[in-house]
């Protein structure tokens, strides 16, 4: 049974497909979905790494997910929580997975593009999760067949 699903989001096209994936699945299981942003704390364009403003943003990305998760709720009634940690994105995103207990993560694949190629990030949750992890394409398109 899938009691928790967790979805890593950037706000691209990818990961609202791997979104509206896990909350089909959230619905027909009954199951808390949890939507995680990472903002991360070093950049390899600035010339110091580090981020300008990291409070100010982390604030400014926690309220865009909570109208996020209030649109979820309310077409859905799904348990919603949602979670803005800074940090390194893969890393921190496979530390979370640990500390909780989910039994699944949905990855919207490719944020930076039309095409399908696993980034990054996605790779090292793959080959590190220790829960399963579902890769959603791009171009996913749900049918409403989902299997339970």
């Amino acid at each position: 049974m899938i009691n928790q699903i967790l979805i890593p989001t950037d706000f691209s096209p990818a990961a609202w497909q791997a979104t509206k994936l896990g909350m089909e699945l959230a619905s027909e299981n009954g199951s808390t979905l949890s939507i995680l942003h990472i903002v991360p704390i070093v950049s390899r364009y600035l010339h110091d790494k580090t981020l300008p403003h990291l409070p100010e943003k982390i604030e400014e990305i926690k309220s865009k997910m909570n109208e996020l998760s209030k649109e979820l709720v309310e077409e859905t009634s799904l348990k919603v929580e949602n979670v803005v940690l800074p940090g390194r994105v893969a890393q921190t995103m496979l530390d979370f997975v640990r500390k909780n207990n989910f039994d699944l993560v949905i990855l919207g694949v490719n944020s930076h593009g039309g095409g399908n190629d696993l980034g990054s990030h996605s790779t090292l949750m793959i080959e590190r999760c220790n829960v399963p992890v579902l890769v959603v394409p791009n171009t996913a398109k749900s049918n409403g067949a989902i299997a339970s």
